[in-house]
């Protein structure tokens, strides 16, 4: 599953038409970002992409990134450095953890990333550091979440026109912070946070301000719309709960999805788009990822 050596590339993506599976009462799309890459996947690569750039252009001895037990972000950070054949620290989230923990710390280890296991209150103090280090590696925060990272979104969102509405799962907000900032001021921007109790709008503004777009984000963020009713109980939680709920909409679809950002997020999608009038045209991202295992959707 985590065997690869090829390059990610942004042409592997596509936007599928998925009308059909609301019965023509709005024009659905999906941007198929998990097909970016087998492993560094939809929005990881986005936000990892300038990072690299970085890295090749500034000659820049390796990289470090933070992340829990089943991130998807250290895992294409991991495999990332494997294939530019740059050194590479993970900082993981949990003291009690081994790289035999699980399949996701596993391939990190086996790709050439060195495993540094912190407990949950050094994490909390460590995750968000930025810049290079004096080692001479660059440190980039927990899920990307950098001005390298945003100019990658920037540059997916600036490609959407023509939409009512994009809707994307929401973890760091890097991701749905970068299209607000691009996307025509005509889309509405639904977000699906995977995190119980999450502030969504704060914590994009955290964001903006550290990457110095506070003035475009307090103009544009009325474009938000926060959809917080479908976190299923919490971040990597709610997975049987999610499989009913996929199972009540009535149809197969089309693609995989795991159950900690896209499943839940498609879900909320479609059942949002239920209570929209008139017809609209409407897009869901598919950020991929592939630390977790699939949703079995039968």
């Amino acid at each position: 599953m985590f065997d690869s050596s090829s390059f990610p590339s942004i042409d592997n993506c596509v936007v599928d038409n998925i009308s059909h599976l609301n019965n023509a009462q709005h024009h659905l799309f999906t941007l198929r970002d998990d097909l970016i890459h087998n492993i560094i996947s939809g929005n990881k690569w986005r936000k990892l992409k300038y990072v690299f750039d970085r890295i090749e252009k500034e000659q820049i001895k390796g990289i470090e990134t933070f992340g829990g037990a089943f991130s998807n972000h250290v895992l294409a950070v991991s495999c990332c450095a494997h294939l530019h054949g740059l050194p590479c620290r993970i900082f993981v989230r949990g003291e009690e953890l081994t790289v035999d923990s699980n399949h996701v710390l596993n391939a990190c280890h086996s790709m050439g990333a060195t495993l540094h296991f912190l407990s949950r209150s050094d994490y909390r103090s460590q995750k968000s550091r930025y810049g290079i280090t004096e080692d001479g590696y660059l440190s980039i925060p927990e899920g990307g979440a950098c001005k390298e990272g945003l100019m990658g979104v920037l540059e997916m969102g600036k490609l959407l026109s023509g939409y009512d509405v994009v809707a994307v799962a929401q973890g760091t907000t890097t991701t749905s912070l970068g299209l607000l900032l691009s996307t025509p001021a005509s889309t509405t921007i639904w977000v699906f946070p995977v995190l119980k109790g999450f502030n969504s709008l704060l914590e994009m503004e955290l964001l903006a301000d550290k990457c110095g777009f506070s003035r475009e984000f307090q103009a544009q963020k009325h474009r938000v719309q926060v959809k917080s009713d479908y976190t299923f109980g919490g971040y990597a939680k709610g997975e049987d709960s999610l499989l009913q709920e996929i199972k009540h909409l009535g149809y197969t679809i089309p693609f995989p999805l795991d159950y900690v950002y896209t499943g839940k997020a498609f879900v909320g999608f479609m059942k949002e788009s239920e209570k929209e009038t008139g017809h609209k045209k409407m897009l869901f991202i598919h950020t991929g990822g592939y630390a977790l295992s699939k949703l079995t959707i039968d």
